[in-house]
């Protein structure tokens, strides 16, 4: 009994220890600074033209592409991902483009593409892309129509005091802002770039200091204290959370071998596909890594139904998103999202494994 302690424990110091030298420097941090970064110089007006919440059929049309496309542009993991939604949500983005954007930024990235089509085959990547987004947009349309009446309410949660005061502020043209948060954020694109470290060391330093000088050249000094002001409390929301999640998935997934998930998946069934989305949402994997474990699983028989529900589900959600989503948003919402997430992964490896 001591012994398997001692392996559970181990295994989950190594998650925690794994994910810190792997995202947190590199990755998150960088989203954290994006979030502030969002939160405090972007007015309102931006974010509400793009993924506000507006009514009119090309508002909406513009909102969900937009937030849909996003994962395109940020290729974030699963936790990454959640300041950026936090930042943009509280910001004023709409609440179903916001949910959109969660599940798009980690589940409908640019690089898993091309992998998945070298790894499993390009028909079956092109596929899970086009599935991907329109789940993105329908969990978002879905969560919209289920708690419109209440959006208005759970903003409050993430309502911060504003920077009023005008002192120290500086007028920049939408080139000089544009300019700003494209070098932030290639500050973060860097960071997960697939190349060596020390490649990938020089270019996240050279557009950090880009960024630096960027931002004390277009912004005032107030501003900037605002952004570090909004990082910071990003950091202490959501952060803590975040390593107790990322724990926990180190500390459960030696009690699920692979064995058990393909002799339970290796069929197109309901349990099956169900099984293969649960998998993926306990054991968690940074992006990019359920490409080759979902290689494996088929390799080791897992059907394609399941292995198209798993690769769909398993970017988007983990223990430690669903723990970090309920700090932003509460538990109803939280709920809800999971449900949705979880049964239209299901259906949709269903119906993939049906006609394959």
């Amino acid at each position: 009994m001591q012994n398997i302690l001692d392996v559970l424990l181990l295994s989950g110091l190594e998650s925690l220890w794994d994910y810190l030298s792997a995202h947190v420097l590199l990755c998150l941090l960088p989203a954290f600074f994006i979030s502030g970064a969002f939160s405090a110089l972007i007015p309102k007006s931006t974010i509400t033209k793009y993924m506000g919440g507006g009514t009119s059929r090309m508002h909406l049309a513009i909102a969900y592409s937009f937030a849909a496309m996003s994962g395109l542009i940020l290729e974030v993991c699963s936790c990454t991902i959640l300041p950026l939604f936090a930042g943009i949500w509280k910001k004023g983005a709409g609440f179903g483009p916001a949910i959109t954007f969660l599940f798009a930024g980690p589940g409908i990235t640019l690089l898993s593409t091309p992998l998945t089509a070298a790894v499993i085959g390009p028909e079956f990547a092109v596929i899970k892309l086009i599935l991907s987004i329109i789940i993105a947009i329908a969990i978002g349309i879905s969560m919209e129509a289920i708690f419109r009446e209440k959006r208005k309410e759970s903003s409050d949660m993430l309502t911060v005091e504003d920077d009023t005061t005008s002192e120290g502020s500086k007028e920049r043209s939408r080139y000089q802002s544009g300019a700003f948060f494209l070098s932030l954020t290639m500050v973060m694109v860097f960071g997960t770039a697939p190349v060596d470290l020390l490649t990938k060391i020089i270019l996240v330093a050279v557009s950090t200091l880009i960024t630096a000088i960027i931002a004390m050249l277009y912004y005032g000094r107030n501003e900037l204290k605002f952004w570090m002001k909004e990082t910071r409390r990003f950091i202490r929301m959501l952060f803590p959370i975040l390593l107790v999640g990322v724990f926990i998935s180190g500390l459960i997934r030696p009690l699920i071998p692979a064995e058990l998930i393909v002799a339970l998946a290796g069929t197109n069934s309901i349990g099956g596909n169900l099984f293969a989305v649960l998998f993926g949402t306990v054991a968690y994997f940074p992006t990019l890594v359920e490409v080759p474990i979902a290689d494996m699983f088929l390799q080791l028989g897992m059907h394609p139904g399941p292995l198209m529900a798993y690769l769909i589900a398993d970017p988007a959600v983990s223990i430690q998103t669903l723990l970090v989503v309920n700090k932003i948003m509460k538990p109803a919402r939280t709920l809800a999202y999971g449900v949705l997430l979880v049964v239209m992964s299901v259906v949709t490896g269903l119906l993939y494994g049906m006609l394959v």
